[in-house]
């Protein structure tokens, strides 16, 4: 439509008009990013229609490391939030029998959350045909593609251990929604639909932990589900945990990631030995 309204054939541009398109993106006030994304999809397919200067064209090169220098990529959060005040709520979520469905959901999947530091995609995947309990842990075998999957790196073992303060431990917690919701899911998926009690996907989960933020009194206006992984690592980082731990709990494979955009600052200290030990008692020992 651009190339259209400039009477241009959007298969065969030349380098200016491309690069024009790309600073109108720039004057927009659209990330680095998000205008790279631009670049890689125009320059790729009009590479594989045969317009091969575009094929790593020196111009562009160049015009992409300017935008980087004077937009440079941030993450979406400097600090994050205090892992204690969204234990807290939960701890008021109890006893157990007494809640709703809906609100078992809630509290399973943020504790589940926060003791694994799990992507959303992650916890829709975790399913009760791959499962092992072992009275003190739940471990997930998870085979299906993840954001994280590459061919040397295929499935994944999701650890969930039991931690002694029962009002909010996930082990007893995932015990009984598992035994709340037996005779009335229709999908093996670990977490279902409090309404319509078939599998939900990551999207309702992020929309699930976003308003246990909420209900918690977070600012669900600059924090989204995503903020788990960096809540609940960051946590155990400040606790003492070692990085070897972190990773292998978030699975992450470089600590360059952990360090670039998921550390961050959090306002009450402790220390302990265990990641989910260190993560819950983050409320109750400081």
């Amino acid at each position: 439509m651009w190339c259209n309204s400039r009477q241009t054939s959007p298969t065969s541009p030349s380098v200016k008009l491309l690069l024009d398109y790309l600073s109108i993106l720039f004057q927009k006030g659209r990330s680095y990013s998000c205008i790279n994304s631009h670049k890689s999809a125009i320059c790729q397919t009009l590479t594989l229609l045969g317009n091969l200067s575009f094929e790593n064209n020196s111009y562009i090169q160049r015009f992409l490391k300017g935008v980087f220098n004077l937009r440079p990529p941030r993450p979406r959060y400097l600090f994050t939030w205090d892992v204690g005040k969204v234990l807290s709520y939960l701890e008021s979520l109890y006893p157990l029998q007494d809640l709703d469905l809906k609100m078992l959901t809630l509290k399973c999947v943020a504790l589940i959350a926060l003791a694994s530091a799990q992507r959303s995609q992650t916890l829709a995947s975790l399913n009760l045909n791959s499962v092992l309990s072992t009275g003190t842990s739940f471990i997930f075998r998870v085979t299906t593609l993840l954001k994280t999957t590459r061919p040397k790196n295929i499935g994944q073992d999701v650890i969930i251990p039991v931690f002694q303060k029962k009002e909010i431990c996930p082990v007893e917690t995932l015990k009984h929604y598992i035994h709340r919701t037996k005779d009335l899911r229709k999908s093996s998926k670990l977490f279902i639909s409090f309404r319509t009690l078939k599998a939900v996907t990551s999207c309702s989960i992020a929309r699930w932990l976003k308003l246990v933020l909420s209900n918690a009194g977070i600012n669900v206006l600059k924090f989204k589900a995503h903020s788990y992984r960096s809540a609940s690592s960051s946590a155990a980082k400040r606790a003492g945990i070692s990085l070897n731990d972190i990773l292998k709990t978030a699975n992450w494979a470089s600590a360059q990631t952990f360090k670039k955009f998921y550390c961050k600052d959090i306002e009450v200290d402790n220390t302990n030995s265990n990641y989910v030990h260190s993560v819950f008692n983050h409320t109750f020992t400081a």
